[in-house]
């Protein structure tokens, strides 16, 4: 157990090609270094802890029925975020399809795992019971304005405003060009802006930055 702990995340993916299914050490180990991971980004997207744990699941059962053929051109930590990313993408568009809301958690002060989004975090700690309420409103706006744009441009939303991804580890996550990323990035903020103002309008005045999307565009400017 001592020398698995000592690996680096490609060795263990090269004992898990090696082992699997007979020995799952390897496997494992993955696992416990990047379940909370995993969750966060997903408790990011759907905002509910049942359906955050049944997802966060299905991630790694797909990491486990799929390192064997996972060449590793990427880094294994890219690779898993994208499976988490697009599992958590997919549980939006089936709210979508459905014309459901999005289970979002109204107690701002709950923790799960230690993980809360962002604009939880700032609510339990700086707003009143009114800010609470509007924060929440918030959230609820701006889960509503992603389900509205397209799949990619969510994904690079996620990537960047709410999970913090500089540019170059984004394009490690999509295989890409710094440029094309860049662009990219660009064009789904430009999308989300314009959504937002149709169903969020009400919140411009009180949103900060981070909440709806300018923080990428700060730090381009220092990249």
């Amino acid at each position: 157990m001592v020398q698995i702990l000592t690996l680096t995340d490609e060795e263990l993916v090269t004992h898990c090609k090696q082992e699997l299914p007979h020995n799952t050490g390897s496997y494992e180990e993955l696992v416990r270094r990047y379940m909370n991971r995993v969750y966060s980004i997903v408790y990011r997207v759907v905002q509910n802890k049942e359906e955050t744990e049944d997802i966060s699941q299905e991630v790694f059962i797909k990491v486990y029925n799929g390192i064997k053929k996972f060449e590793q051109q990427a880094s294994f930590s890219s690779w898993l975020y994208r499976i988490a990313t697009n599992s958590a993408l997919d549980a939006l568009d089936k709210s979508k399809r459905h014309s459901k809301n999005m289970a979002l958690s109204s107690r701002p002060n709950s923790t799960n795992d230690g993980d809360t989004d962002a604009l939880s975090q700032q609510a339990s700690t700086e707003a009143g019971p009114e800010e609470h309420a509007m924060r929440t409103e918030l959230r609820e706006c701006i889960n509503h304005v992603l389900k509205k744009l397209d799949r990619e441009q969510a994904r690079l939303l996620l990537m960047r405003d709410f999970d913090d991804l500089s540019y170059d580890g984004i394009a490690q996550v999509l295989q890409a060009g710094m440029s094309a990323v860049k662009m990219r990035i660009h064009r789904a903020s430009l999308a989300f802006q314009q959504v937002f103002s149709q169903f969020c309008g009400r919140y411009l005045a009180f949103a900060t930055p981070a909440d709806h999307g300018t923080k990428g565009r700060s730090k381009a400017k220092q990249e």
